[in-house]
Parts: C-alpha cells; sequence; structure tokens
C-alpha cells in the first residue's frame, strides 16, 4: 500500500475493511454513523486504490451496492460516478446498474424509494451521458397526484432522455399515452396519471402530445370525467386544468378547448376554491383571442373578471398558484383596460416590485442562489406592458411590410385599443415608477440581469428603458441616474457583429430573429434619447463614449455610400431600412451632443464614421428640415477639424466646392434656426486664417449680400445677428488683409451701412454692437 493511501486510511475513524463491511450490513444505521460512513466510503471511492474494492462490489452484486447507496443516503451517486470514472466498460456496467434500478422500482411502491432511485438514476445519466428511454415505461407510472417530488424527478428523467435520445425517447412516451388512452375506461387513478404526464411532457414533445391530445378517444375521456366530477373533486379538476393550460402552446389544441371544454373553464371561474377559480382564469386568459364574439360578450366572462380573480388572489397569498395569477396578468396587460385598471393598483404595482426583487436572491452568508425566471419574465413583461405609450415611430398596418404585418397579427400586442388610454395618466405612472419606486436601480441590482441573464426577460428590461425614454429630459436623466445606459449598452454589446472597413466601423446584429431586430431597434433608440438629456461627459463611466458612435449610426438608416435602390439590404440589416425620420433625427441630435464636448479624436472618429455615408444626404434633405438642421449642427459642432474644413473649404475639389456654395445659399433660407446654424459654423470656421481667405476669395460678395439682407431685415433674431456680426467683422478683416479694394467696396455700399444703422437703433445687445461698431470703423478708415 502506497504511503499516500496509508495516510489517508490512517485518517479515517474506522478501517478500510470495517468501512466495507459496515457498507455491505443491513444492520440499522444511526443518524451519525451513517454521516460518517457516506463521508468515508466517498473517500474510497475518491482514491485510484481503494475504489477497487467498491468496483468489484459492484460486479458481484450491483442490487446490493444499490441498496448499500440508499442505506447511507448518497443521495447524488457519487460514490458510483467516482468508481466508474475510469474503469473500462463502464457503458455495459451503467446499463446494468440501470436495470437494476428499473427492478428494485417495479417492486418497491414506497415514494421516499422511488424519489431516491430515480435521483440516482439521473444522477448517472447526467455525468456519464447515456440513457435508456426503454425504462420511462415504468417510470411514467409512477406520475401521481399524491407527490411532487416524484413528478419532478420523471420530468428530469424525460428531459435527460430526450437530449440523449430525442427519436427513441419521444416514442416510447407517445406509446405509453396511446395505449393509456386506447382504452375503453380509465379509472381515476389511471387518468390523473395519464393527465398529469401529458400535462408534463407537453413543453417537452408538443407534437406528441397534440397528437394525443387532439384525438376523440382522450377528449372523450377527459369529457366522461369533466360530466362525473362533483364539487369535492378539486384534485382531479385542478390536473385537467393544469393540462388545459399546457396544451394552449400549440393553436389546434387550442382551438379543440375553445370547441370542447369552454363551459368547463366558465364554471371553474365561479367555483369557491380560490385554486380552481385561479387555473380557470388563467386557461381562459390565454384563450382569449381564439374566442368567437359570442362567447367573449359573456355576461359574466369579461378581462376585467379575469383580472380581478388574479389580483385578488395574488394580494392575499404566497403559494405555487401565483405563478398563474403573474402569467395571467402578463397576458391580459395587452388590453387596455386591463392595463388601466392595474395602474391605479397602488397595492398591486408594490407587491409585484417586492415580488421582482426576490426572483433573483442571493444570501451571501450561506451562498445561496435563487432564481425564479418565469417569475422574473413575468413581472417584466406586465411592467412593460403598462409602461407603453402611444409610440410616435409606430407606422398603420397598410405601411408595414408583410413580414412585420404577419408579425403583428400572430399574437395580441400591448398596442391593443391603445387610442382609448389617456396617454397623461400612462406618463404620470411611468414618473411615479421610475422616480419614487426606482425601476430601474432595483432592476440593475437583480442578479439575473447583471449576469448572464435571461435573454426574454432582459428583452423586456429594454422595451421598459424604451417607454419611460419617450417622455420629457427629466426622465431621461433619471434613467441615467439609474443605470439605464449600462443596461441598453451591455445589451448591444452582446447581441452585436462588428464589421471594420477600413476607417469605418458598423455594427450590426448577430441575428436577424426579428424579436432580437426590434428590441435591438428599442436599445438604440432609448440609447438616442438618453444621449441627447445628459453630458455624455459625467454619464460614461463603465464604457467609452466612444462605443455608442457605431450604435447611433444604426438609427440613420442604410449607409448611401454602399448601397443603392429601394431595398438592397437583406438578412440583419434589412431593418435599417424601417428606421424613421424620428430616429434619424434623434441620432443626429445624441451625436451633436457628444461631439458638443468631444477629444479632437474623438470628433476625427464621427466624421469618419458619419460624413459620407449619411451627412452628405442629410444637409441637402429637404423632405425633414429637421433632419437637414440637425446634421448641419453636427457638423457645425465639429468643423474647427482640419479633416471636416477640408471637405467644405478646399474648393479646388468641386465636391467641396459645391458644399461651400449650399452653406451660402443655406444661410440666406427662411429657416432662421438652420441660420443660426450655419452663421455659426462659418465663423467657427473662419477662426483659421486660411479659411477666412477662401471666404473672401471666393464668396465675399455673396455673403455680404446676404449679411446685408439679415441685419437690414432680421434684427429681431438677436440669436442670428450675433454670429453674422462676427461673420461680417472676420469678412471685413480678411478683405483688409487680402484685397483693399474691398475693403474700399465696402466702404461705398450704401445698402450696407443702413442694415448696419438700422442695427444700431434696434438693438441693444452689447456683444452685437461692439462687433458693428468695429465693422464701422474698419470700412469708414477707407
Amino acid at each position: 500500500m502506497s504511503s499516500e493511501l496509508a495516510d489517508q486510511i490512517s485518517d479515517l475513524s474506522i478501517s478500510k475493511n470495517e468501512a466495507l463491511s459496515q457498507f455491505e450490513s443491513t444492520i440499522p444505521l444511526t443518524e451519525q454513523v451513517r454521516s460518517d460512513l457516506l463521508e468515508e466510503i466517498t473517500k474510497l471511492s475518491q482514491n485510484t486504490e481503494t475504489r477497487k474494492d467498491l468496483y468489484e462490489l459492484i460486479i458481484d452484486d450491483s442490487y446490493q451496492f444499490l441498496r448499500s447507496l440508499k442505506r447511507i443516503h448518497d443521495v447524488t451517486g457519487a460514490i458510483i460516478t467516482n468508481t466508474l470514472q475510469s474503469a473500462s466498460k463502464s457503458d455495459k456496467i451503467l446499463y446494468n446498474l440501470f436495470s437494476c434500478i428499473r427492478s428494485i422500482l417495479k417492486d418497491d411502491k414506497e415514494p421516499e424509494s422511488r424519489l431516491y432511485y430515480l435521483g440516482v438514476y439521473s444522477s448517472l445519466v447526467n455525468h456519464f451521458k447515456i440513457a435508456n428511454p426503454q425504462h420511462l415505461s415504468l417510470f411514467l407510472t409512477f406520475a401521481s397526484s399524491e407527490n411532487d417530488s416524484l413528478q419532478r424527478s420523471i420530468l428530469v428523467l424525460i428531459i435527460q432522455n430526450l437530449k440523449f435520445e430525442k427519436e427513441k425517447t419521444s416514442e416510447i412516451v407517445k406509446e405509453y399515452l396511446e395505449v393509456v388512452s386506447d382504452e375503453a375506461y380509465i379509472d381515476r387513478v389511471s387518468f390523473l396519471n395519464f393527465v398529469i404526464v401529458l400535462e408534463m411532457c407537453f413543453p417537452l414533445v408538443p407534437e406528441v402530445c397534440a397528437g394525443i391530445y387532439s384525438d376523440d378517444k382522450t377528449k372523450q375521456h377527459i369529457l366522461n370525467k369533466i360530466e362525473q366530477l362533483t364539487a369535492d373533486d378539486l384534485e382531479l379538476m385542478k390536473y385537467v386544468l393544469k393540462l388545459i393550460d399546457s396544451s394552449c402552446l400549440v393553436e389546434t389544441c387550442r382551438n379543440i378547448t375553445v370547441a370542447n371544454y369552454f363551459q368547463f373553464l366558465v364554471q371553474g371561474c365561479q367555483f369557491k376554491s380560490d385554486h380552481i377559480r385561479v387555473l380557470s382564469s388563467l386557461n381562459i386568459v390565454k384563450l382569449w383571442k381564439f374566442l368567437d364574439t359570442n362567447k367573449k360578450s359573456n355576461d359574466l366572462i369579461n378581462t376585467k373578471f379575469l383580472a380581478d380573480i388574479l389580483v385578488s388572489y395574488l394580494k392575499s397569498h404566497t403559494d405555487e398558484y401565483i405563478d398563474c395569477c403573474i402569467e395571467g396578468l402578463m397576458y391580459l396587460t395587452l388590453y387596455w383596460e386591463v392595463r388601466k385598471l392595474l395602474r391605479m393598483d397602488v397595492e398591486l404595482i408594490e407587491n409585484l416590485l417586492d415580488r421582482l426583487q426576490h426572483t433573483s436572491v442571493e444570501t451571501k452568508a450561506h451562498h445561496v442562489q435563487s432564481f425564479n425566471f418565469a417569475h422574473q419574465y413575468s413581472i417584466l413583461t406586465i411592467i412593460a406592458n403598462l409602461t407603453k405609450l402611444k409610440d410616435i415611430n409606430d407606422v398603420s398596418e397598410t405601411e408595414r411590410n408583410t413580414a412585420n404585418l404577419l408579425k403583428s397579427v400572430s399574437a395580441p400586442t400591448a398596442r391593443s385599443e391603445s387610442a382609448k388610454e389617456d396617454q397623461n395618466s400612462i406618463k404620470l405612472f411611468n414618473e411615479e415608477l421610475l422616480n419614487k419606486y426606482k425601476i430601474l436601480d432595483s432592476i440593475t441590482k437583480l442578479k439575473t440581469i447583471k449576469g448572464v441573464s435571461s435573454t426574454n426577460a432582459l428583452n423586456q428590461v429594454i422595451r421598459i428603458v424604451y417607454h419611460l425614454s419617450s417622455q420629457d429630459k427629466s426622465m431621461r436623466v433619471e434613467l441615467v441616474k439609474q443605470g439605464a445606459i449600462n443596461i441598453v449598452l451591455s445589451f448591444l454589446l452582446g447581441s452585436t457583429k462588428v464589421d471594420h472597413n477600413g476607417a469605418t466601423v458598423t455594427s450590426v446584429p448577430d441575428s436577424d430573429n426579428s424579436e432580437v431586430i426590434e428590441t435591438r431597434v428599442f436599445a438604440l433608440r432609448s440609447l438616442a434619447r438618453m444621449l441627447i438629456a445628459v453630458d455624455p461627459n459625467l454619464s460614461f463611466k463603465k464604457y467609452d463614449i466612444k462605443t455608442t458612435v457605431p450604435f447611433l449610426k444604426e438609427l440613420l438608416g442604410p449607409d448611401i455610400s454602399k448601397y443603392t435602390g429601394k431595398n438592397p439590404l437583406t438578412g440583419s440589416e434589412s431593418y435599417l431600412h424601417e428606421m424613421s425620420s424620428l430616429d434619424k433625427f434623434e441620432s443626429l441630435l445624441a451625436l451633436t451632443n457628444i461631439a458638443s464636448s468631444a477629444t479632437s479624436e474623438l470628433k476625427k472618429y464621427i466624421i469618419a464614421q458619419t460624413f459620407e455615408s449619411f451627412l452628405v444626404n442629410f444637409i441637402v434633405e429637404f423632405d425633414d428640415i429637421r433632419i437637414q438642421q440637425a446634421a448641419w449642427e453636427l457638423i457645425a459642432n465639429m468643423i474647427t477639424e482640419p479633416i471636416l474644413l477640408a471637405k467644405f473649404f478646399n474648393v479646388q475639389q468641386i465636391e467641396n466646392k459645391k458644399r461651400l456654395e449650399l452653406v451660402v445659399k443655406l444661410l440666406n433660407s427662411k429657416n432662421v434656426k438652420l441660420q443660426c446654424i450655419l452663421a455659426g459654423l462659418l465663423v467657427n470656421a473662419a477662426e483659421f486664417d486660411m479659411i477666412c481667405e477662401v471666404l473672401v476669395t471666393s464668396e465675399f460678395d455673396h455673403l455680404i449680400d446676404i449679411i446685408t439682407e439679415i441685419l437690414g431685415d432680421e434684427t429681431n433674431e438677436e440669436d442670428l445677428i450675433l454670429p453674422i456680426s462676427y461673420l461680417l467683422v472676420d469678412l471685413v478683416y480678411g478683405a483688409a488683409n487680402i484685397n483693399e479694394e474691398l475693403l474700399t467696396k465696402l466702404s461705398s455700399n450704401a445698402k450696407l451701412k443702413k442694415s448696419i444703422a438700422h442695427v444700431l437703433q434696434t438693438v441693444n445687445t452689447r456683444e452685437i454692437l461692439q462687433a458693428i461698431l468695429e465693422v464701422m470703423k474698419m470700412i469708414n478708415s477707407k
């Protein structure tokens, strides 16, 4: 024996032989001895030398070995996995162990034994990645209403077998259910087992279960049992309702339920049992969209009535049926009348927010984590639906492309009859949710959102941010304070592919799934809105502000330098054609806000990403003056960068000369705001002597004429007069330095002098007067 082994054995409270002897014995053990023996046998199984003895025990008598494991309560089967992990022909041994467990369970009716052996069986399947679906034929018979833990163990085994032997497992499940269904009569116990197994398997093999559920024999069995139900047989009624709930996954099954069991569900809503009322309500809620007008016009059953059942139970209970209530409310908030009702229920909202916090719990002292993804998703979906305002980006159905139209009619949406909702009351609700309840702050603390979270839940978080960001600036600022920018960027970075083409960086979705792309657009819009409202330098600590530029660029639509035609993009980029004018406008405002305090390096990056691809087109965009104006404002904020100056003032190139001519032309537009932007652009550019020289030599007369008209006609627009006055100063000094004749010409320009005199008479702003007086001084010196 090696010294290492000798040391290990000496550390044990009993010798190896004694441990093995006690392991094989059938003498009852005290709890302490059992615990010690489990620890010692586990150690033996972990050692390469001593595990050989355990291996021999398995080979000699697998039945006895399994019973010994149960006796010391090795619930995970760790001793077997340790013993066999390096053994040759382990698959053969495992299949034998599986068969032994099946034989034991065939005769052992004790629920505790079944639970134990199924647990060991499952652990071996999971560890060694092999399965024997044939054994499910027996295990499925164990499913009953008496032991939920046993049901869960069977469910785990079905899932594992589907993972490793999907086709065989599906066939076994199908055969099992068909055999029961084919019986002319099913007693109560067999019927309960049939219903439980069918309900359990629906989400796993819906194609198999849908066929069984739709079969006439199954329908007759269910109808017979429903007709024979008494008010006291709540158990059978509960499991039939759970089966109906699971069947709602499949459209054909929903139709069968409506045709055959709807009255049963209506009666269930009027039962004294709260559980039956909740389950019945949940089923009707899921079927509501598929009911005809006659059924919906029932005097008693309507969406408000169903909501009242679920809300009342939710407020007063904490058991498993809370899941049904929350799921039901998630569906009901697709209807405006229910949304209106729930927003006014402060107790309910506080209840949901409290439950949301408990969907992701970490107890550091005990290192226990508890996650309830279904709860979390449902509550976040409810909040997303309740915060939904009428979206200015929504388009009418006639404007949607075919794919979106099909998607929109496949299920009820939160837009249903939203015109009937008071938008102001929704805004007040949203403000309360954000400012009082700090909803985003709460969401950012959820472990499942901060870490590797449920994708579906994160999609709902993005929807919530999007809805809240559509309101005023104060809401957007508060969103940023509560971490919304980090959530949005985390989502975008986690679902993006980045393409590099020279200096151009393009971000695209890593999936062409329509739901992923819709959520992405919500995230992009939210990002732009928040960036408009805050100082980027103060709001970005976790991420570099530069990270946002490719995302904001997506909102500008297709890159015009790469594509032509009506709809040239396909796949994951086709969504770019659906960007609205508002998307482009808000993206430009966000980029402008970033550029206003950006470093030279960041400005160059923005220019490289946007100018040739978008801005050259937007600055001549006359369909939407907002876009044109915003594009010019962005350029004005970056015009001092040499790379951008060249694109307007290097007039040796025709394209650049045309752009300068456009600047001068638009300076004379009727849009005062645009005039202000362009005047500021020219003033900033003219700080460079070289640019001032270009203006004097190529556009002097035209600019003087425009300035003369503005000074004469628009003195009430002081925001315009100030930069125009500075521009006039720059031109006069430029003329003095470059061509004295131009200055002499100005001294005889009566119209200009008249406009200057008009400014002096009507304007009181000191900065304007100083500039105008400086011009007069220069002109009069000639």
